[in-house]
């Protein structure tokens, strides 16, 4: 089975966070609702901000400053869409 932009983003995100950020969560605790900010991932700005910096480099797409900030009311589902409809390449 291929995978999907989706789901490329999405494993992107989740090991970006736990492996490389240090986040002291597992890939396990993390679903689709699982909020960016507060509450679930729980990235502060400045994890945003490094994390967006990953997905630009590796998905080839541009964040305005002021979408960063946003990031972090969105949902890990919601984030995934949204990077697919700014036109993400794998």
């Amino acid at each position: 089975m291929e995978a999907t932009l989706e789901t490329e983003i999405r494993d992107f995100v989740l090991s970006t966070v736990v492996k490389d950020m240090n986040h002291p969560l597992t890939e396990d605790e993390i679903g689709d609702d699982s909020p960016m900010g507060a509450g679930g991932i729980d990235l502060d700005s400045l994890s945003l901000i490094e994390l967006t910096m990953r997905l630009e480099r590796r998905f080839g797409i541009e964040f305005p400053e002021t979408d960063i900030e946003p990031l972090g009311a969105m949902k890990l589902g919601e984030l995934v869409t949204d990077l697919v409809r700014r036109g993400a390449k794998a």
